[in-house]
């Protein structure tokens, strides 16, 4: 009873010091932000015990925590309707704000991994931008890997952009005013699709408009290089898994995530903009290899690997000091305006990856909120 008792009080006393340490000392979010961190973490120990345990998969641990968010209300003054577009194959929420003060259309890419959530449960996150944009706004429920790697999860939300634009009357907006939006992962899909929609402005002899503007939200950018600034120290177990779930459908590559040596060459981003004084060590190319393994070198997957993004439109970066990709969202802005492209980067110094969710309750994000509402309307002028 005696080692029972101090065995249980060792673990609580080492949980409430590594909570405290994480969550609550130097940091600035709002309490119901702090709440659905610590919360998500717990579940999170909890799925990860049972996938040890061998009582669910690994993909069904990494989406199993995400079903809180569904607690989280969608703001009063915005209706939505659930439609299926593509012959039925890919899923959206289309929001309506009770005042519509532009013609334009946001569509939003969630977070999440590519692997762990879904448009439902980004719901009240993307009622608050359509409600503070005043905007129509386009949710994709992207089809997710495993079960649906690349090229699928870019494809939806190219098509979505493209079905939204031939249906522009309809939906009662300016087919030439679109924003691509996205944060995380999504912020990954909405970069790729607004080069995507670069190269291909011309679908089944239709001519489309190009995207007038892009908002990235803490995005993942690369997985060339995880021996960076931002990425040292950090674990990036899960991440490797979410880039190789993705690319593969599986974790063939989650080994080769990040790792330069499987790159044919070094980008041009790379030798341009990064201050190689913080990479931890010097690259060495395997220049012995003909092509990189399962897309990890396609623009279309990484939007840092364009080489010339000179075509893409005005740009707003958010980025976060505490993460792990932190670096990489600062070195797109670096690359957008060394190409000519306008961009508007800002970072949050006290904030956690997926704060933005808590616009409803959290200050700092509704801030941001704002602060990208503010340079969408300005680029929609």
């Amino acid at each position: 009873i005696i080692l029972t008792y101090s065995l249980t009080s060792t673990f609580l006393l080492c949980a409430t010091f590594t909570l405290y340490k994480k969550y609550v000392r130097n940091n600035k979010e709002s309490l119901p932000a702090l709440f659905l961190a610590v919360v998500l973490d717990l579940i999170s120990l909890i799925c990860r015990t049972l996938r040890y345990l061998n009582f669910v998969s690994d993909v069904e641990s990494l989406r199993a925590p995400n079903y809180l968010t569904l607690l989280l209300k969608p703001h009063p003054e915005v209706s939505y309707e659930k439609l299926q577009i593509k012959d039925d194959t890919i899923n959206i929420i289309l929001y309506r704000p009770k005042v519509i003060k532009n013609d334009g259309l946001i569509v939003y890419a969630h977070g999440g991994g590519w692997v762990m959530f879904t448009a439902r449960m980004f719901h009240s996150a993307v009622s608050w931008i359509a409600h503070e944009c005043q905007m129509v706004t386009i949710s994709v429920d992207y089809r997710r890997p495993p079960e649906h790697p690349f090229p699928t999860p870019l494809l939806d939300v190219h098509y979505t952009v493209l079905w939204a634009q031939l249906n522009a009357q309809k939906l009662g907006i300016d087919a030439s005013k679109v924003v691509l939006m996205g944060d995380s992962s999504g912020g990954n899909l909405a970069a790729a699709a607004t080069i995507l929609h670069r190269d291909d402005l011309e679908v089944d002899k239709h001519s489309f408009p190009p995207i007038k503007a892009q908002v990235l939200i803490y995005p993942v950018m690369q997985s060339y290089n995880y021996n960076s600034g931002s990425y040292l120290e950090k674990d990036l177990t899960n991440l490797r898994k979410y880039v190789s779930y993705y690319l593969a459908g599986d974790l063939s590559l989650a080994d080769k995530a990040g790792d330069h040596t499987q790159y044919n060459g070094i980008p041009a981003y790379w030798s341009t903009v990064v201050d190689t004084s913080t990479t931890g060590k010097d690259l060495e190319v395997n220049r012995a290899l003909t092509s990189s393994p399962n897309n990890l070198d396609n623009a279309y997957c990484f939007p840092l690997l364009d080489n010339d993004p000179s075509g893409l439109p005005p740009t707003y970066i958010l980025a976060l000091t505490r993460d792990a990709i932190r670096d990489d969202a600062e070195h797109y802005a670096k690359w957008l305006e060394h190409n000519g492209v306008e961009v508007q980067f800002v970072e949050e110094s006290q904030a956690n990856h997926g704060f933005m969710f808590l616009y409803g309750t959290d200050e700092c994000a509704l801030r941001y909120l704002k602060d990208l509402a503010k340079f969408t309307w300005q680029r929609l002028e």
